[in-house]
């Protein structure tokens, strides 16, 4: 399924609970508000996203304890590992451990594990500096942005027929219906490099799939014959939506049309 996952942190804020050497362990509280909505890109929306009116908030709280060690400061003052400890927390908390959570998911440059560990290693460096020591008693709260984007052109494409050199047996050269080149000629080049040419289905015309993928992103239909290719493929949170009896599913769109088991399920990437 060709859905992306795009993480914000909308707002972060710090505050203490308290600093005691006779309190039992350290802790970092994350208390988290989570929003998750839904958009797609549509075949010949120009890579502009429509939004969908879904959204689910999701409150919810976990806290990283130390309690292993005597001097909780020394943990503190190490920035890789009190990031490590953070970002096992965080990732693990109830409500966000089924989302992929991913670095790489991350629009913001600072992702809840930094932002923690910054704020913890300055501070515990700072009471270290004054001589101090003890336990934290610390709290995080956060406002955090999950879009999940459906790619219908990519997801489109991944469906379509895969194009075969065979074909072509006895016959001249097919050529891509967009740029021109022989698919057969540019078979292990960079425009093949990630996925063979490929058949539409229905008209059956080839082109390379980085090329008609960069065409849907701008028409809907065939570049060639002008066959409409909307609606063919689904966004998971689409299927209800949409009465079953409106057009029959080609076969391209088999694979992105989950069960309904999978109809409450937040899409992963």
């Amino acid at each position: 399924m060709a859905t992306e996952t795009r993480i914000r942190l909308v707002k972060c804020t710090k505050r203490m609970e308290g600093h005691d050497g006779r309190a039992p362990s350290s802790y970092l509280r994350f208390v988290c508000d989570v929003n998750i909505h839904f958009s797609t890109l549509r075949l010949g929306g120009g890579g502009h996203h429509e939004p969908h009116k879904i959204y689910f908030p999701v409150p919810t709280e976990g806290t990283l304890t130390v309690d292993d060690v005597d001097d909780p400061t020394a943990v503190f003052l190490d920035y890789e590992e009190t990031r490590r400890r953070a970002w096992a927390v965080f990732t693990g908390i109830r409500g966000l451990s089924s989302l992929d959570l991913s670095h790489g998911n991350w629009s913001t440059k600072r992702t809840p594990d930094h932002v923690a560990a910054h704020w913890i290693h300055r501070l515990a460096k700072r009471v270290r500096n004054d001589g101090g020591s003890g336990h934290y008693q610390l709290a995080l709260h956060m406002d955090v942005d999950v879009e999940y984007v459906f790619n219908e052109p990519v997801e489109l494409v991944r469906g379509c027929g895969v194009w075969a050199e065979a074909e072509e047996e006895g016959g001249g050269g097919e050529t891509c219906g967009i740029c021109l080149d022989e698919l057969a000629a540019e078979a292990g080049s960079e425009k093949s490099r990630e996925r063979p040419p490929v058949r539409l289905q229905g008209c059956g015309h080839a082109f390379h799939a980085q090329c008609v993928t960069t065409w849907l992103f701008m028409g809907t239909t065939c570049p060639l014959c002008r066959g409409d290719l909307t609606g063919l493929v689904l966004a998971p949170w689409e299927i209800d939506r949409r009465p079953r009896a409106t057009r029959p599913a080609p076969a391209c769109a088999a694979a992105s049309a989950p069960s309904d088991q999978d109809d409450a399920v937040a899409p992963t990437t």
